[in-house]
């Protein structure tokens, strides 16, 4: 079984910010005019789209829907994340696979596209910008410095600018001429050195067309930070995600003084009773206390499972034998992760927190699943 197979986990459990939108027309409608600064309020126009499936361990599309013509997808991230805008990319290609019929892709009429939006409402506790733009582009392996289509792409001319290029003295647009007083008639080498320029030419010119057009594949994500004392106004405008943050804060609160579950029911419990989502809680309380026991469990062995991996690699991977301590670390992690769906698809979540740090615990685990 590979890695790739190993993290993939289709019983991934719901989140609290999936389970407050997901079957709720109105908060969407809500989300989405306070998002798109819109004003709509017949709910029968936004469409769900939400991908039901995970794509990888802990990753999952939490709310995607069409209104008209745009299609807005919506991301709850308490970690900081870069690669959000390659994780949209895994979730809009599936979603115009599905709203897309294939055989359209082959006929010679244009296929008309919902037009894709991206954000990202980000409440972990590290600090992080009001608002931010990540770029698909930002992830690329080369730099401007190092691509050779890139290093002089702000002083590149346009390339339908014809005469400004020739100007330039561009090859494009200055054509090879024989001079008709010397060569009454070209020779084989002259043939061949005009078809050498005229290629020279047509060489540059789609170099200069990638130039201009570089990045060919672009993605770009809004972040917006949700937590306390960041983007007010927006949050004004969407009362049901400012009442998630105040849940939110609660949890945080009692977390360094009380137990996980215990700190969970508190702040439901005083919600309910403040009337912060009261409605909510009061319907979704045992699956919300159940998600947010998880999902603070699942961000614990998230970090464990990284720390895991670089005490391998330090420990194992001196310089005669450092390929060899990586692969060990990779094996462990990979043991790692596949009791973890062992007990999540068993609704062992309770056990996942303790096998982080309960190593015998963890050992004996290993032997009982045979991993």
């Amino acid at each position: 079984m590979s890695e790739k197979q190993i993290l993939v986990n289709q019983k991934h459990k719901d989140n609290v910010f999936r389970i407050l939108y997901r079957d709720d027309k109105k908060r969407q409608m809500e989300l989405y005019n306070a998002v798109s600064g819109k004003n709509y309020t017949d709910a029968k126009e936004l469409q769900v789209v939400t991908l039901k499936h995970a794509i990888y361990m802990g990753m999952k599309n939490d709310l995607a829907f069409i209104v008209f013509d745009d299609l807005h997808l919506y991301e709850h991230q308490s970690t900081v994340n870069p690669n959000m805008p390659l994780r949209f990319l895994h979730y809009i290609s599936k979603e115009y696979e599905g709203l897309v019929e294939s055989r359209k892709l082959y006929g010679s009429t244009p296929v008309k596209l919902q037009a894709p939006y991206f954000t990202v409402f980000y409440n972990g506790t590290k600090k992080y910008p009001e608002r931010i733009i990540l770029k698909l582009s930002d992830l690329y392996k080369l730099s401007e410095e190092e691509h050779p289509l890139c290093s002089n792409r702000n002083n590149a001319v346009p390339f339908e600018d014809k005469g400004a290029a020739a100007e330039a003295g561009s090859m494009a647009a200055v054509p090879a001429k024989i001079n008709d007083e010397e060569k009454s008639e070209p020779s084989l080498r002259d043939g061949m050195d005009l078809r050498f320029h005229e290629n020279a030419a047509d060489s540059e010119e789609v170099s200069r067309i990638l130039e201009m057009e570089s990045p060919f594949l672009e993605l770009k994500v809004l972040v917006l930070n949700i937590n306390s004392g960041n983007n007010t106004k927006f949050l004004e405008q969407c009362p049901t995600l400012r009442e998630y943050m105040k849940y939110v804060e609660r949890v945080r609160k009692y977390l360094p003084d009380m137990e996980l579950e215990a700190a969970v029911k508190r702040a439901v419990d005083e919600c309910i009773r403040e009337g912060i989502l009261e409605d909510f809680f009061r319907k979704n309380k045992a699956e919300v206390i159940a998600m947010s026991i998880f999902e603070y469990d699942e961000k614990e062995v998230i970090d464990y499972i990284r720390e895991e991996e670089r005490a391998i690699g330090r420990k194992e991977g001196r310089e005669e034998g450092r390929e060899e301590g990586r692969e060990e670390g990779k094996k462990e992690v990979q043991k790692y992760g596949r009791l973890i769906l062992r007990l999540t698809e068993e609704g062992k979540s309770s056990l996942v927190v303790k096998i982080a740090t309960d190593d015998a615990l963890r050992e004996r685990l290993y032997e009982e699943y045979r991993l």
